[in-house]
C-alpha cells in the first residue's frame, strides 16, 4: 500500500492477538495498527504496551503515543475520561461492545466509508497544530 494520502486513514484496534478487536481501551495489551482506504487495508505495525495497575496517567500516555496520527481507535470499551482526552488529540473512539476479527470491521469500515473523511482528518490535524486553537474555539460565537 503506497504512503499515506488524503483518502486513507490510519486506524488502531486494542487487541490482544493482532487479529481479533477483543480488549477494552485502557487495559489492552496492544494496539494493532492498520492503515485502510476504500478498497485495500494494510497492518502498519503493533504497540505493545506496559501493563499498569488501576488509572495510571502513564497508561494513558503511553496509548496516546502510540495513536498518533490515527483517526480512530476501535475498542471493547473506554472510559469517558480518556475518550474525552483522545478526541482533544484529534482521535475517535468507536466502542464495538462484541469481540470481532479485525478483517471485518475493516471491511465494515470500507463498506461505510463516509464522504470526506480523510479531508475531516487532515483538517483535524492541522488545527492541533495551531497552538492557540483551543483558546480560538473557547473565544468564538457558540450557537
Amino acid at each position: 500500500m503506497k504512503e499515506m494520502s488524503q483518502d486513507t486513514l490510519k486506524i488502531a484496534f486494542a487487541s490482544s492477538n493482532q487479529s481479533h478487536l477483543d480488549e477494552h481501551f485502557g487495559s489492552c495489551q496492544s494496539l494493532s495498527i492498520y492503515s485502510v482506504t476504500t478498497t485495500s487495508y494494510e497492518h502498519v505495525n503493533t504497540h505493545y504496551l506496559t501493563q499498569y495497575e488501576g488509572h495510571n496517567l502513564q497508561k494513558i500516555e503511553d496509548r496516546v503515543i502510540a495513536l498518533e496520527g490515527c483517526f480512530a481507535v476501535y475498542c471493547l470499551a473506554c472510559g469517558n475520561p480518556v475518550r474525552q482526552r483522545l478526541l482533544t488529540e484529534g482521535i475517535r473512539v468507536v466502542v464495538r461492545p462484541q469481540v470481532d476479527l479485525i478483517s471485518a470491521v475493516i471491511v465494515s469500515i470500507q463498506a461505510n466509508w463516509p464522504g470526506k473523511i480523510a479531508e475531516r482528518q487532515a483538517r483535524q490535524i492541522q488545527r492541533k497544530k495551531q497552538p492557540d486553537y483551543f483558546e480560538k474555539l473557547a473565544d468564538s460565537e457558540w450557537q
